[in-house]
């Protein structure tokens, strides 16, 4: 009977690994840069300018980020997360959101009517 589980125990095991090194559990970093590469901007879609976007300049302080400052300006956002990160990089020269360091300022995309 022991034998038998040590059989099932290592078949499993053999399983495992296999599918492991065949298909793989984990996401490949190229296949990921591939999905990002897909996403290219519209060109029937409008230039963004800086200057065509609403905006407010704010310090950044520790825990602040730029939908956390958005919340607390105007509440509830109305607005795509896509669009909200696409304006704060057109304000900010191509500043990714996730990049703000604490004690700089910031133009922030301001939504309200």
């Amino acid at each position: 009977m022991r034998r038998l589980l040590y059989l099932l125990s290592f078949c499993f095991l053999c399983f495992i690994v296999y599918y492991d090194l065949t298909s793989g559990t984990l996401p490949v970093k190229s296949t990921m840069a591939a999905i990002a590469l897909d996403k290219k901007p519209d060109p029937s879609a409008p230039a963004k300018n800086s200057s065509d976007i609403r905006h407010t300049e704010i310090v950044i302080k520790p825990g602040d980020t730029i939908l956390s400052i958005i919340e607390q300006q105007e509440g509830k956002i109305n607005e795509p997360i896509e669009k909200i990160i696409s304006d704060f990089r057109a304000l900010n020269k191509g500043k990714a959101p996730e990049d703000i360091q604490i004690g700089k300022k910031y133009k922030i995309p301001v939504y309200t009517q």
